[in-house]
């Protein structure tokens, strides 16, 4: 079996033994090497790694406090390749006990977050929430997935809208005339999104919501040379029945074919 197929089983299975992802980035604290203040652990990591930063997240679903309920990730520096800025990241688990706990490096394969550049590297952890985990994931691919998904999101957010803006002008108004800006709908060819997924996304997500959908994770998963597959990850505040949900979001690219959404499903 081949170390992407292990990686592709690792990630889009439940979360088991090991380190867990990160929890949303307003849950946890980044330190740098220049950090005035930052736990021992921390320190002690910093003293024989070369990391730049590490970011160290409470685990509130493990209901317990202290150390055993914290997660800690080592981060390398940011650099831009074109387009795309984007840092290393692993994960770090505790080892030993007492005086004696030390902070190693969690045995796994390494992350690569990206974000797309603008007029330079956002900062990571920032307000945005630019930079994504991916896995396996090239700088030509994160950018066409990125732009794919913000197609098929402004796409579906605008038939939202004309929806129910048509329903409001069928109920309050005599004269059923169309929503003014049905006329600036993205063209459904623009997204690449076949219907099925389509209709998925639309019927678990709110009106109103798809826009503020959080790209949390893409991984490479197992397809062939001429067919290159994906799985994006996703997080929204409220779906259709008013609750946080998880997402997962299938992509395929063909060889001299646009990036195309193929399926959508839940990973509660």
């Amino acid at each position: 079996m081949s170390a992407s197929v292990v990686l592709s089983m690792l990630l889009l299975a439940p979360a088991g033994s090991g380190a867990p992802p990160p929890p949303p980035a307003s849950a946890c604290q980044s330190f740098g090497r220049d950090a005035q203040t930052m736990p021992l652990l921390v320190r002690e990591w910093f003293a024989h790694s070369t990391d730049e930063r590490v970011l160290v997240c409470p685990q509130s679903a493990a209901g317990t406090q202290g150390t055993e309920a914290t997660a800690y990730f080592g981060e390398g520096a940011v650099k831009q390749h074109g387009g795309v800025c984007s840092y290393l990241s692993h994960g770090l688990t505790l080892t030993g006990s007492g005086a004696a706990t030390r902070l190693q490096r969690y045995e796994r394969s390494e992350a690569l977050d990206m974000a797309l550049a603008g007029t330079g590297c956002p900062a990571p952890h920032g307000d945005a929430g630019a930079y994504v985990e991916t896995f396996d994931v090239s700088s030509d691919a994160f950018i066409g997935i990125m732009q794919l998904w913000s197609a098929a999101t402004a796409t579906i957010a605008a038939r939202q809208e004309h929806c129910c803006a048509m329903g409001a002008d069928a109920h309050g108004s005599a004269s059923g005339a169309a929503h003014p800006g049905a006329a600036a709908q993205p063209r459904a060819a623009e997204s690449r999104i076949t219907p099925e997924a389509r209709a998925r996304l639309e019927a678990e997500i709110g009106p109103g919501h798809i826009g503020a959908a959080s790209v949390t994770r893409i991984v490479r998963i197992p397809g062939s040379v001429l067919r290159h597959r994906y799985a994006l990850f996703l997080t929204v505040l409220e779906d259709s029945r008013g609750s946080p949900a998880d997402y997962v979001v299938y992509i395929d690219k063909s060889v001299r074919r646009p990036y195309e959404i193929t399926d959508f499903a839940e990973t509660n």
